[in-house]
């Protein structure tokens, strides 16, 4: 007899567990189903997507080269522009250290000398 019950308790507990198994199951079935009658309805529009990115990016796979060029045509300008500026400051280093040689071989002369001279008595003078 507690044989017989054990054996009840036992087969009524699987019984809940398989239709605990099957009632979840079912709702995982019906969340799949619903899931994709999603994707079939919007199937038309993924396609429609997906051919509009594979154009886009045939242009820009077109397009590459010509921005490339622009950019390398930018660079090689702005580099012009700073190897100009840079040429103009050493020209310009260079023609202010021989002026400032000229000068001191000026002050030093004895024309100069003479010449600030008479410029300060005349300025003392006035």
């Amino acid at each position: 007899m507690v044989f017989k019950v054990l054996i009840t308790i036992v087969f009524i507990a699987e019984l809940i567990i398989t239709f605990t198994i099957l009632y979840f199951l079912y709702k995982f079935d019906k969340r799949i189903l619903g899931i994709d009658g999603t994707l079939d309805a919007v199937k038309p529009q993924i396609k429609s997507i997906s051919e509009l990115v594979r154009k886009i990016s045939e242009q820009i796979y077109e397009l590459t080269p010509v921005w490339v060029n622009d950019i390398k045509k930018s660079l090689e300008k702005i580099l012009l522009e700073q190897t100009k500026s840079i040429m103009t400051g050493i020209l310009f280093w260079i023609i202010n250290i021989k002026v400032l040689k000229q000068l001191r071989q000026l002050r030093q002369s004895k024309i100069f000398k003479t010449a600030s001279k008479g410029l300060s008595l005349l300025q003392n003078v006035i």
